[in-house]
């Protein structure tokens, strides 16, 4: 069987679902049929890059010095080029790529270059209601563009695909669902025991933990977890709260914080490479994001046996069930978030029987092997398709 030559194109390899994601792909890979590689553009300013990581697990990395996250025509324009450029001196079978930017710029550039297979992820659609009309119609159309060129289209969730197919973007033939995966294994083994973990961050072994892994940024909506934060510290003074993740808002965060008056049962704890110990500290997981594809935290969160209190973007449904795993209301609502986590902290069975019941709802679909050799059939059975074309 022939190797296929797969080149992930990413905007950058920051800290985030997008990253982790092809980084498992990467990672994971059958390398008797897959030979990967991922080309990145640098770190943003107020970013983590795991390009280094990368490496060192042995996976090239090629860096185009234009990719970069901010819209910028003539920028855009010359990444656009050097991807080109890359493809044609390095030629490869498959050209997979993840998120809006990288997603458009890269399957347009991999269809000048003339890749046989070009497959395209997405990890939440970079348009949405919370931008400008404009702006938003100027990606649909960007997006319409890159789907006539895209042999498959992943999506990490049901309503990531119903989204895409609303908004005039590609056809259904094209679509696939592959779950986004983690290593269940690492966030279901048991770790150290709980009363240290909290003492390791400054919190009391008795306290209630209220905890978020997320990104700094608009999409999460990091202030309204604080907000939450607040309106759940009125109610159940002994509370601790715990933010884990960084991003550009970080300096904002943290005045909000101090404004709220609870900076002595907030913990900012920055980016971690523990998240699977931290999450055995929290008693109930909140995620206040405004829009989403599908969080790899949810399952993560889930196998730690956490209930979850989320805003109910896109693919949160098909993680969590409400009032059976959680609850789930609407984004930009700190108050509903708060009351729904105060009911849980306040109702030890509860607590126990929606953690229990998140395990149940973990099942194979998320584990990241299963999602790798999943995305490999189908690089496969494309590629495949097409040499049976050209007979």
């Amino acid at each position: 069987m022939t190797k296929l030559r797969v080149a992930h194109i990413i905007t950058n390899l920051s800290l985030g679902g997008a990253t982790e994601n092809t980084l498992a792909c990467c990672k994971l890979a059958d390398t008797s049929r897959i030979e990967p590689s991922i080309v990145c553009g640098e770190r943003d300013p107020g970013e983590t890059t795991l390009i280094e990581t990368a490496r060192s697990s042995n996976i090239p990395v090629h860096i185009i010095p234009n990719l970069t996250r901010a819209v910028h025509a003539a920028r855009d324009f010359q990444a656009y080029r050097e991807l080109v450029d890359w493809l044609r001196r390095y030629p490869v079978d498959v050209v997979h790529t993840h998120g809006s930017k990288a997603g458009i710029l890269g399957r347009m550039a991999a269809a000048k270059a003339s890749v046989p297979v070009i497959v395209h992820t997405v990890h939440g659609w970079g348009h949405h209601d919370h931008m400008p009309k404009s702006t938003r119609f100027m990606y649909v159309v960007a997006e319409r563009m890159a789907a006539k060129v895209s042999n498959k289209i992943i999506t990490v969730s049901i309503a990531n695909t119903e989204k895409g197919l609303a908004d005039g973007i590609g056809v259904p033939a094209q679509y696939v669902t592959i779950r986004s995966g983690i290593n269940l294994d690492a966030f279901r083994t048991p770790g150290p025991a709980v009363q240290g973990i909290r003492e390791s961050v400054g919190i009391p072994g008795d306290a209630p933990v209220v905890g978020t892994v997320s990104r700094l940024a608009q999409q999460k909506a990091p202030l309204d977890f604080v907000e939450t934060a607040r309106l759940v510290s009125a109610r159940v003074p002994s509370a601790h709260f715990v933010f884990v993740g960084g991003g550009p808002l970080e300096k904002e965060l943290l005045q909000a914080v101090a404004r709220a008056g609870i900076s002595h049962q907030f913990h900012y704890l920055g980016f971690r490479n523990d998240i699977p110990v931290l999450l055995r500290a929290f008693d109930v997981f909140v995620l206040s994001s405004l829009w989403e594809g599908l969080p790899r935290v949810f399952p993560q969160a889930m196998c730690a046996g956490l209930p979850i209190v989320a805003t109910n973007v896109d693919g949160a449904a098909e993680a969590v069930a409400h009032g059976v795993n959680g609850y789930l209301t609407e984004p930009g609502n700190p108050k509903a978030l708060a009351d729904f986590v105060v009911e849980i902290l306040n109702d030890a069975d509860l607590r126990a029987e929606m953690g229990a019941a998140g395990l149940v709802r973990v099942d194979p679909m998320f584990s990241d092997l299963h999602m790798t050799r999943q995305v490999e059939d189908l690089y496969r059975s494309e590629f495949e398709s097409l040499q049976h074309d050209v007979r």
